[in-house]
């Protein structure tokens, strides 16, 4: 008989690299579930478009209807107010479909594990329905220092957007595994490679 499918959860700081683990879990056999794409890919639809502008205005959207992100963030990410108010229009529908694609995927007989790749894990109650949740640890000067190479933030973009989310303490203190992301990635590589064994694999 076939063991029960786990949902692996991944948490940490803003450019922690979880995306990056969720990738290496994804090349080791896991089916990946990405939250943020979800929610971007949710943003542009009919209904949720609809709320946005209703709450911000029609200015949001370009030439061709899609809402304009980066315009949006500047202005959620100023005021707890407006970010709890985008999260409660995008969150509910995104949780629903998060829970929709692990139910097709225990169904399957092919699937070995699933990992949940989303930034608000904690803070959205998704680590409810993980069975084991892996925290990213990485120096918050790393972090900086990806976030200016690869999103081109500013640098108090990264500090802004922590306001908004869990302290990172008791994010570690949630989890089930510890992941150093402060060496090579070949280091990374290979606590993930050793997680998989340990956790995935082992009868």
């Amino acid at each position: 008989m076939k063991q029960r499918i786990k949902v692996i959860g991944i948490t940490g700081g803003i450019a922690s690299g979880k995306s990056t683990i969720a990738g290496m879990l994804e090349s080791l056999g896991a089916d990946l579930i990405d939250a943020d794409k979800i929610c971007h890919e949710l943003i542009n639809t009919k209904g949720i478009a609809l709320e946005i502008t209703k709450r911000w205005g029609n200015h949001l959207q370009d030439n061709s209807g899609k809402i304009k992100r980066d315009v949006l963030a500047e202005i959620v990410f100023s005021d707890e107010k407006e970010i709890s108010a985008l999260n409660s229009i995008i969150h509910p529908v995104a949780i629903k479909q998060i829970k929709s694609e692990i139910a097709k995927l225990h169904s399957d007989v092919a699937t070995e594990a699933i990992v949940l790749d989303a930034a608000l894990l904690v803070e959205s109650n998704l680590v409810d329905i993980c069975d084991v949740v892996l925290f990213v640890n990485t120096e918050k000067d790393r972090c900086k220092t990806r976030v200016q190479n690869t999103r081109k933030w500013h640098l108090d973009e990264i500090e802004k957007r922590e306001k908004f989310q869990g302290l990172l303490t008791q994010k570690r203190e949630i989890s089930d595994v510890i992941i150093n992301n402060n060496n090579s990635k070949k280091d990374t590589l290979n606590q993930v490679k050793d997680f998989w064994s340990q956790f995935i694999t082992k009868k």
